[in-house]
């Protein structure tokens, strides 16, 4: 096919609701005006992303988990509906000021909207990468319809979110988690909601914690510093130098640091972490303020609670998942492998009270959906490391990291 006038005119901005470009659609759903696409960036005959592609940014596609921050815009008129089959569509590129499709309950100049996996409605935040605002009261939320949208575009810090996947050699947040996050909007109007990041650079005094609550067994204590393998500083969980049963830290929160989960508020959590030994009993996540979190080998089960752990009694080298209000809980054994002086990436995606979804280095492991099972009190951010038999090694967990956001409002 001749692409030379999509690759002519494929960014030239025009005025409100003229669509100013086509683009070759790839799929074969019947679009209608008001359709949002993403381009199929990562277009390669090839297959080796080495050759010079001029119409990457010409192909569309259906968005996709991983590739929202590839949004190119919005189906144009022409037609009510195109054919069910791949052909040029018009596109009305950012900038622009056109009327979408949602499932939203929009209010002027406040509702902003997202492009979302798996669909061309424009969805709420937290379901996808912001990329509007709407400019009409009009309540789609019952049946998908129009409504007048200012387009933005994607803000470039997220347009950097197909970044990189974590590995035990390369520190990165995960695009699977952090995708549908609003960070930088988080971060610059605190009515939306909580923007949490850590990365434990300043000395900790270990005398007053700093803010955390510890509670040991024996003489287990906090420290801050650095490994030879990461950057920055390090939170370290040591049951120092002891190594009987039931040494080393219980119980490790930080409850100036609370979040609450109702309906509708998405929680997005990830840590990077590191076991000296990775068949000690730990646990990482968010737990209600819980001074044995982590006593005699097991799992407090009367707090509410969202993490990973590893219990002594289980699996070598595996760590499990947990999610928890107060003593219904739903624990999924052996989610993820889990090696020695390895640091690994954790972290879960909490949608209000309707689903967890659990991830280890960026891949999901396991999803909960049962409602009676997810934390609904105040929970906050909660470590935990203790040897449970006696052996060479202390039982040490190192944090590198800590990320949190929370929607408190939609």
């Amino acid at each position: 096919m001749n692409l030379s006038y999509v690759q002519a005119n494929r960014m030239i901005p025009g005025p409100a609701g003229v669509a100013p470009s086509s683009v070759l659609y790839e799929g074969s759903d019947a679009l209608r005006p008001g359709h949002l696409l993403c381009a199929n960036s990562d277009y390669s005959p090839n297959g080796l992303y080495t050759d010079v592609q001029a119409d990457r940014w010409c192909r569309a596609e259906k968005p996709a988990t991983g590739k929202l921050h590839n949004f190119l815009g919005v189906v144009g008129g022409g037609r009510s509906t195109y054919p069910a089959e791949p052909g040029l569509r018009p596109i009305i590129l950012p900038g622009s000021i056109c009327e979408v499709f949602t499932d939203q309950n929009c209010t002027i100049d406040v509702t902003l909207l997202t492009v979302k996996a798996g669909s061309y409605l424009a969805g709420g935040v937290g379901e996808g990468i912001i990329i509007g605002k709407a400019l009409q009261t009009v309540d789609r939320s019952s049946v998908n319809g129009l409504v007048l949208c200012k387009l933005f575009g994607v803000h470039p810090r997220y347009d950097r979110i197909n970044w990189k996947t974590p590995t035990s050699a390369v520190n990165a947040q995960s695009s699977a988690i952090w995708e549908s996050c609003p960070w930088t909007e988080l971060k610059e109007d605190p009515t939306l909601g909580i923007a949490y990041f850590d990365d434990f650079l300043g000395p900790l005094d270990v005398t007053t914690a700093d803010g955390w609550t510890i509670h040991a067994t024996t003489s287990g204590v906090i420290c801050s510093g650095v490994t030879t393998d990461s950057e920055g500083g390090v939170l370290k969980l040591d049951s120092n130098g002891h190594n009987a049963a039931d040494d080393g830290v219980d119980s490790l929160q930080q409850p100036t640091a609370s979040f609450l989960l109702a309906a509708g508020r998405k929680l997005w959590f990830e840590a990077r972490i590191k076991l000296t030994d990775a068949t000690d009993s730990w646990f990482a996540g968010l737990c209600a303020v819980d001074a044995s979190l982590l006593a005699t080998g097991a799992l407090d089960d009367v707090s509410d609670k969202a993490g990973f752990y590893h219990l002594d009694a289980g699996t070598d080298n595996k760590m499990s998942s947990i999610t928890a209000r107060t003593s219904a809980d739903d624990a999924t054994a052996d989610v993820a492998a889990c090696a020695d002086a390895t640091w690994v990436n954790i972290g879960f995606v909490i949608d209000g009270l309707t689903s967890i979804k659990f991830y280890v280095n960026g891949v999901l492991v396991e999803t909960g959906t049962t409602a009676a099972n997810l934390p609904n009190a105040a929970m906050c951010m909660s470590f935990a490391a203790t040897c449970e038999n006696a052996h060479t090694d202390d039982a040490d967990l190192f944090v590198d990291w800590v990320k949190i956001a929370q929607l408190v409002r939609t």
